[in-house]
């Protein structure tokens, strides 16, 4: 099957009084260029708002000194019993050495605690302790907030539509 191109063709960029607000600024002159090709990639769009959010995800977390991993990680060693490290490796998909860095800088700041797995003692189970545990919370709001602040040009259904289909994406997607 042929997937049919989308046309190019060279344009002159846009003026900055004629500026769409979509467009992307160039260096000198702040010039925004035709980006026609690229509006037709849902991925453009996705990674242009993942890296608008992620932004702000990045400033709010640096009040705590928290990294958008470390939060991660933190949330499911909340909501999860018996979490190894390799768990957590697996589920965010981080490489087994930044994890062994990641899990060592949130114990040395009092968040999580490491204590021996009951039946294989060649693991160890992570726990949230209550520094952990209160920080956790305090970011928690902040971040729910931000995130519905952040989603608010959408209704409560398009929100809920818009999270079910990039989770049937990127499910889809890892297979």
């Amino acid at each position: 099957m042929t997937v049919a191109k989308p046309a190019r063709k060279r344009v002159s960029a846009i003026g900055p009084a004629s500026r769409p607000s979509t467009g992307l600024k160039g260096g000198v002159g702040g010039r925004v260029l035709e980006q026609s090709a690229l509006q037709t990639l849902v991925g453009y769009h996705l990674r242009r708002a993942e890296v608008h959010m992620r932004q702000l995800v990045i400033k709010l977390l640096s009040e705590w000194d928290i990294r958008p991993p470390e939060y991660s990680a933190l949330s499911l060693i909340a909501c999860n019993d018996l979490v190894t490290q390799s768990d957590l490796g697996l589920a965010l998909n981080i490489k087994r050495p930044n994890m062994v860095t990641l899990v060592e800088k949130l114990e040395k700041r009092g968040l999580i605690k490491r204590e021996v797995h009951a039946r294989d003692r060649r693991n160890q189970i992570l726990t949230l302790t209550e520094k952990g545990e209160a920080q956790l919370a305090d970011i928690d709001g902040l971040l729910h907030d931000m995130d519905k602040q952040w989603t608010a040009c959408w209704s409560a259904k398009e929100r809920s539509q818009v999270s079910e289909l990039l989770q049937r994406l990127y499910k889809a997607t890892a297979e």
